[in-house]
């Protein structure tokens, strides 16, 4: 579970994630007025009210430096048929493709799982071209909806888990994943 102390790590990997993931897809104005202060006060709340509902969880070293965070609680779309929801994903930029993502995610079901949660459900703008990860993961597309982003609307895709035992990733995802190996 994250700590207040991770609060301005788990800021700077969102702020980050955001303005290298959503350049030229998201109004470039909205992505300089995020600020990593902001966003930390608002971590600081999120994790000292955070608990087996509603996780938040980090990937960090022994140096408390974050690489990657999850949070999670109870399904806000109540037509889908998903108990709860992951409402953040994120790897820090140049840490993806290593493990922390799928990681972060199995994590998460579990915490759900013991809880005897049905099901998962996480949204991803369509034009996230890190939204594949979680069909890689065993992920469906269970809905799609219009939202709206500093003024411009976008798709988003739900994506669904009905089980919440990933197990192992069926494969690797991301900038720096190598190729499996071939059968044989």
């Amino acid at each position: 579970m994250a700590r207040p102390t991770d609060a301005a790590g788990i800021a700077s990997v969102y702020v980050d994630s955001w303005r290298e993931t959503y350049a030229g897809i998201l109004p470039d104005a909205g992505l300089l007025r995020m600020s990593k202060a902001d966003h930390t006060a608002s971590w600081q709340r999120n994790i000292k009210a955070s608990n087996l509902r509603n996780p938040v969880l980090v990937a960090s070293d022994e140096k408390s430096n974050v690489f990657g965070f999850a949070s999670a609680g109870p399904s806000r779309d109540k037509s889908l048929p998903f108990e709860g929801e992951i409402y953040t994903l994120y790897v820090a930029p140049g840490w993806t493709g290593q493990g922390l993502g799928a990681a972060m995610l199995s994590s998460m079901f579990r915490v759900f799982s013991k809880a005897n949660c049905r099901g998962m459900v996480i949204w991803a703008l369509g034009e996230n071209p890190s939204r594949f990860f979680y069909e890689a993961m065993g992920g469906h597309i269970v809905a799609e909806r219009e939202h709206a982003v500093w003024g411009k609307t976008m798709r988003e895709v739900g994506y669904g888990w009905r089980a919440l035992d990933i197990g192992k990733p069926p494969q690797r995802v991301g900038r720096n994943a190598e190729p499996e190996p071939p059968l044989g």
